[in-house]
């Protein structure tokens, strides 16, 4: 059975509070949401420093951002042109219909929801970003770490819609525990379960079903 309780708390006796999602407001952890896609945050944080330097870090600031110059910019987070142009797109539909984020916070979270599914460039995982860190709503976010990790330590695939249900229940819809929650998946994943592991060092090692077999005799 899948115990959200007992994996966070051993995490969180590991890393602590983590300060995830790393930004300074609301619109660059949104940016930050549609650049790390399919890339890794290492590579998403020259992106924020090179627009940063520029002074364009906000909603407005993009939406007007000359496309090209948007491409030289974040051209380190991989499918720089691809996201170039949607990251424009969703900024300046946001500004049109919205004038920003802030206007958004009294919509309820199916409404913000539906909203940003309709924006072409919005998959589920950048969607839950959204929700959890720019508004704050109790969902958890499932990525690639998280599915890995815990197939790994249940031996067993997940749903990932079980997952995300699982997490809020146990977790009692706490902002702070969710978003902690996230980043101790993305650090365990990032450092210690990776395509080839380091189980030994993991914080869920005496957990872990594969570290059992892989010290099996």
């Amino acid at each position: 059975m899948l115990d959200h309780n007992k994996i966070y708390s051993i995490m969180l006796n590991r890393y602590g509070d983590l300060g995830w999602w790393p930004a300074e407001t609301r619109d660059e952890i949104l940016i930050g949401t549609i650049l790390t896609q399919n890339t890794t945050w290492t590579n998403v944080t020259k992106c924020i420093s090179a627009l940063k330097a520029e002074h364009f870090l906000t909603i407005m600031e993009i939406a007007k951002l000359d496309q090209t110059r948007l491409e030289e910019l974040i051209r380190s987070s991989g499918y720089f042109r691809q996201k170039a142009f949607r990251l424009k797109s969703i900024c300046a539909r946001i500004v049109s219909d919205f004038g920003g984020i802030e206007s958004m916070d009294n919509m309820s979270t199916e409404e913000i929801s539906d909203y940003f599914s309709s924006l072409k460039g919005i998959g589920r995982e950048t969607l839950d970003s959204i929700l959890l860190y720019v508004f704050n709503r109790p969902v958890f976010v499932v990525d690639a770490y998280t599915l890995r990790i815990l197939e790994r330590v249940y031996g067993s695939r997940i749903h990932p819609d079980k997952i995300r249900a699982g997490a809020v229940l146990d977790l009692k819809a706490s902002i702070t525990d969710l978003k902690n929650y996230h980043a101790a998946f993305v650090e365990t994943g990032k450092n210690y379960c990776r395509k080839q592991p380091k189980c030994v060092e993991c914080p869920l090692y005496n957990e872990c079903n594969y570290a059992i077999d892989l010290s099996s005799p």
